[in-house]
């Protein structure tokens, strides 16, 4: 932020304007540009663009304005995890095991919005819905979209997050997702007791030139890893949860019923 401030004020009184005089140019307050350049507030995109069309600047405000997108929301995520996000943005295979929710890469807007909406002030809840939204873009809305292999358990469909309508939309999608080519989505039954799913959600990638990851979040626990012994014990984990959780079909079967049952 600093530095964006800085720029501002260097452009604003290299032309000899006012914070008020730029404020009118702009259609915005002075006490807008005021926060801004004191770094007490956060420029918005909106901001950013239109500096660099008063300046013509060339994208420099827009460009500065995304570093600090870039740099608050991974001040909010824990340690790891935006390493994480940019792995997972280049990975070709993706195996998942979520407990308790479905799985981020899965999940609607509403339904991120309302599990994130208890924990979260106003303007970090937009922050964190619009993150989740990217990665989803960048794992499967790309032109060689990520192999998704995910075991939600049979928990996180029973429990209705932001109410039966959100939570009927988020079925929906997920039914959709089940039936598309390169996403399977595998239902782990409620008498499953295996080790493997029973201290958090994991997560394996593998990317294009066949490096492997770890990430595993849990009970005090948040861990990203390259090493092999631990990259292979979450390979064996998938394998007990893959083979411990109903078939394709038959999961399938299983979440079209919950949105049945929802009405």
């Amino acid at each position: 932020m600093e530095t964006f401030a800085e720029e501002l004020r260097f452009r604003r009184e290299e032309v000899g304007l006012s914070r008020n005089k730029l404020a009118e140019a702009l259609g915005c307050t002075p006490q807008w540009v005021y926060k801004v350049e004191t770094c007490e507030k956060p420029p918005s995109e909106a901001f950013a663009q239109d500096l660099d069309t008063y300046f013509s600047t060339n994208g420099l405000f827009h460009r500065q304005w995304r570093k600090i997108r870039k740099y608050r929301r991974s001040a909010m995520l824990l340690p790891g995890f935006p390493q994480y996000v940019e792995l997972e943005a280049q990975a070709t295979i993706i195996r998942a095991f979520t407990p308790q929710v479905v799985s981020g890469l899965l999940q609607t807007e509403d339904y991120m919005r309302a599990l994130m909406s208890t924990s979260q002030s106003p303007h970090t809840l937009e922050e964190r819905v619009a993150g989740r939204l990217e990665r989803q873009a960048a794992a499967f809305d790309r032109p060689d979209p990520a192999k998704g292999w995910f075991v939600l358990d049979e928990s996180a469909l029973q429990r209705v997050i932001g109410g039966p309508e959100v939570m009927r939309k988020q079925l929906s999608k997920l039914c959709d997702l089940a039936s598309s080519p390169n996403i399977q989505v595998r239902i782990l039954p409620f008498g499953s007791v295996t080790y493997a799913g029973l201290d958090g959600m994991f997560v394996t990638l593998t990317l294009a030139d066949g490096t492997e990851v770890a990430y595993h979040e849990g009970p005090g626990v948040n861990q990203l890893t390259q090493e092999l012994a631990t990259i292979n014990e979450y390979h064996a984990r998938f394998d007990l949860v893959m083979g411990e959780a109903y078939r394709r079909s038959e999961s399938l079967k299983i979440i079209t019923k919950m949105l049945e049952n929802l009405g």
